[in-house]
């Protein structure tokens, strides 16, 4: 190893320093050692800290992308559902107008059509009535000679 004399004589100097740091404050120097160990203990921790919150942003992130997506597609989603359900329901108020009308009219003719099919009826019911009698009014007689029937004379 080729170093220069500065190099060499400052390499000297810190160990010179150091042993004599160490033979004359032995817990000094231990106290030293031991914060030396706890700052670099420290520095690793925070470094292990840092990484595992840069992490977990990251996988916030991925997640709030996720959520984003999910929550963009349902709403389109519902915006459909409601584009639809408006059209049904303006179909649904045109076919109930028209349902109504048909009730109306068919309400109408059925309604009119009571009376007048009542009226039919009972003459009908009249004259069929009536043949009935003069059918048997005729027919009397003979029925009477055929089953043998005598009536009080």
């Amino acid at each position: 190893m080729n170093r220069t004399r500065q190099e060499k004589l400052n390499m000297i100097t810190r160990y010179v320093y150091r042993s004599l740091v160490k033979m004359f404050t032995p817990y000094v120097s231990q106290d030293f050692k031991y914060l030396l160990e706890d700052l670099t203990e420290n520095e690793q921790s925070f470094g292990r800290k840092i990484d595992q919150a840069y992490e977990s942003l990251q996988e916030t992130s991925r997640l709030v992308e996720r959520l984003e997506t999910e929550l963009k597609s349902k709403m389109e989603n519902v915006s459909r559902l409601k584009d639809e359900h408006q059209r049904y329901a303006a179909l649904a108020s045109i076919e109930q107008e028209k349902a109504k009308a048909l009730l109306t009219q068919l309400d109408a003719s059925i309604n009119k059509s009571k009376v007048s099919e009542r009226v039919i009826a009972f003459i009908i019911n009249l004259v069929a009535g009536t043949i009935l009698f003069i059918a048997g009014l005729v027919a009397s007689p003979y029925l009477k000679k055929w089953l043998g029937i005598t009536v009080g004379t």
